[in-house]
C-alpha cells in the first residue's frame, strides 16, 4: 500500500498545482512513472489546473470512492465569488465545474470551503455566507450533488442557529447509508457565555438534517477542525479551551452511536489569553 499526500498551491499563473507525494512503506516495491520524479523514497508528480485569475484557496480530499477531489475560489464580477471543484482521474484533473456562486459570502484565508464525496460519488461541498452586519456574521451553506456534480442542489443551512455571529471552521467526512458527518465551530451562545463551541450533525443529499449536538462548550474560536474515519470509529480534534485559557489538541471519538468525553491530545499546557 502507498501512503499518498496531495498538496497544492495557486501559481500567479493562475494555474493550480498539485503536488502528489507517493510513500511506499518497507513491503512495497518502488515503481516509478516514466514522467515521475524519484526524489529520495518519494515520488513527485505535478498535476496543474487552469484556474480563474485570482483563483484561492485550494482544498483537496480524498473520497469514500478512492478519488481525489479539490475546491477552490474564483472571484467574479463585482463582489461575487464562486466555489469550482475538479475529480482527479487516470492522473489528470477534469476541467473545473461551478458548485455555486454568490454576492454574500463571507472569504477568508484561514475559513475555506471545502468537498466530500462518498463511495457512491454522491458529493457534498460547504462554504460560508454572511448572515448580519458584523465582521464575524457569517453561516456555513452546504449543497450537494448525486451526478458526479454535473448539477447541485439548492444551498441549504449546515446548522439551525440563524444569528448574526461566526459559525464555520468546517469538517466533512463520508459516512455509510448515505449519509456526510460535519463538524464545526460555532458562536451562537458568545453573547451570552463568550465561548465558541463545537457542534456536529450529519446530512444526506436530500438535506435531510439529523439533529445538532454540541460536542464541547467552550473551544478556541479560530483554529481549523478536522475529522477521520478511524475503523468504524470517527475521531475529530479541535483546539480547546479551558477556563485558565490553556488550548491544548483535543480529540473527541464517536462510536456510531454516543460521542466520548473529549480528552487532550497531548497535555502542552498552551496558554492563551484572550
Amino acid at each position: 500500500m502507498l501512503l499518498n499526500q496531495i498538496r497544492c498551491a495557486l501559481r500567479p499563473t493562475a494555474l493550480l498545482t498539485l503536488v502528489w507525494f507517493s510513500v511506499p512503506t518497507l513491503a512495497t516495491q518502488r515503481v516509478f512513472a516514466a514522467d515521475d520524479q524519484p526524489t529520495g523514497d518519494m515520488t513527485v508528480r505535478e498535476l496543474s489546473l487552469p484556474v480563474a485569475k485570482g483563483g484561492r484557496y485550494p482544498f483537496v480530499t480524498k473520497g469514500g470512492d478512492d478519488k481525489f477531489y479539490v475546491c477552490w475560489l474564483e472571484p467574479g464580477p463585482k463582489k461575487m465569488y464562486r466555489l469550482r471543484f475538479s475529480v482527479c482521474e487516470n492522473n489528470e484533473f477534469r476541467m473545473g465545474r461551478t458548485i455555486a456562486q454568490g454576492t454574500d459570502w463571507f472569504i477568508n484565508w484561514a475559513d475555506f470551503p471545502s468537498i466530500a464525496a462518498l463511495a457512491d460519488g454522491t458529493l457534498a461541498a460547504h462554504w460560508l455566507a454572511r448572515n448580519g452586519q458584523g465582521t464575524y456574521a457569517y453561516g456555513v451553506r452546504i449543497a450537494t450533488s448525486v451526478d458526479g456534480g454535473k448539477n447541485w442542489t439548492t444551498p441549504f443551512w449546515l446548522h439551525d442557529d440563524r444569528s448574526a455571529c461566526e459559525h464555520g471552521f468546517v469538517s466533512l467526512l463520508p459516512q455509510a447509508h448515505g449519509r456526510f458527518l460535519a463538524v464545526w465551530l460555532d458562536g451562537r451562545d458568545m453573547d451570552v457565555t463568550g465561548n465558541t463551541q463545537l457542534w456536529t450533525r450529519q446530512f444526506d443529499a436530500r438535506g435531510t438534517l439529523s439533529d445538532e449536538l454540541r460536542l464541547d462548550e467552550r473551544v478556541c474560536s479560530c483554529c481549523q477542525t478536522s475529522v477521520v474515519q478511524v475503523g468504524s470509529r470517527v475521531l475529530a480534534v479541535y483546539r480547546d479551551r479551558s477556563s485558565d485559557e490553556i488550548r491544548d489538541i483535543s480529540k473527541i471519538d464517536w462510536n456510531g452511536k454516543d460521542w466520548i468525553q473529549p480528552i487532550p491530545v497531548h497535555v502542552d499546557d498552551w496558554m492563551i489569553p484572550g
